[in-house]
């Protein structure tokens, strides 16, 4: 859990400084056909996802997505924290599997677009740590 919190608020000191993408992702810019490997372990807006290919946001990639037509709500729940596997195209837009199956078709799944809701809905107070100890109960 501490890794996470890390993460979780290096993220959020990216999103706060207005340069989320370039502070969480900063590794260089994949070429055509590179083949990445990793962790999403960032969501900076609806068009990008940073795999990791090592411990620090110096090592993660950024990778652009093709217009999916849907909310970082959505991406946030179908690939944060999920292995990802994204070919890296000619136009340098990656086709990205989530755990082996198409983020295209991970975001059109009922279950991911109820629990994007339900994350995006959720009080504040609701996700601290004492609720979450409460749930495991």
């Amino acid at each position: 859990m501490g890794k996470l919190f890390f993460i979780v608020a290096l993220f959020g000191a990216g999103l706060a400084s207005g340069a989320a993408a370039q502070t969480a992702c900063g590794a260089a810019r994949p070429a055509a056909g590179t083949v990445l490997h990793g962790p999403v372990l960032a969501i900076p807006d609806t068009s990008t996802l940073c795999v990791a290919t090592g411990t620090s946001p110096a090592q993660w990639t950024a990778v652009s997505l093709p217009a999916l037509n849907t909310s970082r709500a959505v991406l946030m729940a179908a690939a944060f924290g999920q292995n990802a596997t994204c070919v890296i195209g000619a136009d340098g837009i990656g086709d990205c599997r989530i755990e082996d199956a198409p983020l295209a078709a991970e975001i059109r799944r009922p279950e991911i677009v109820k629990a994007a809701i339900q994350w995006r809905d959720r009080p504040a107070e609701a996700a601290g740590p004492t609720q979450l100890a409460s749930n495991d109960r």
